[in-house]
């Protein structure tokens, strides 16, 4: 098969492609670009709520961990302060 007949056969086959999404496609281009629009501005909207809720997850986390922490500190320094006073 040379090369020029390997283009034609594509395209042959290219056009064939086309014209059959044109036939059978479900919506008018304006009605597809609006719905595309619409379906990508929900999944943004979707994101940031879900990007949102991370942050406020993660200060949640951090919050508790703080709290941990300061709570291990003042045992601590009990603890040390209570075997300072018996030397």
């Amino acid at each position: 098969m040379s090369n020029g007949r390997g283009t034609v056969n594509f395209l042959v086959g290219l056009s064939i492609g086309i014209a059959l999404g044109l036939l059978f496609a479900p919506v008018s281009g304006g009605e597809a670009r609006d719905w595309l629009a619409g379906t990508a501005e929900d999944n943004v909207k979707r994101l940031r709520r879900q990007g949102r809720r991370w942050v406020f997850q993660a200060q949640d986390v951090l919050d508790k961990s703080q709290d941990s922490v300061s709570k291990v500190l003042k045992n601590s320094r009990n603890a040390l302060d209570s075997v300072a006073s018996r030397l």
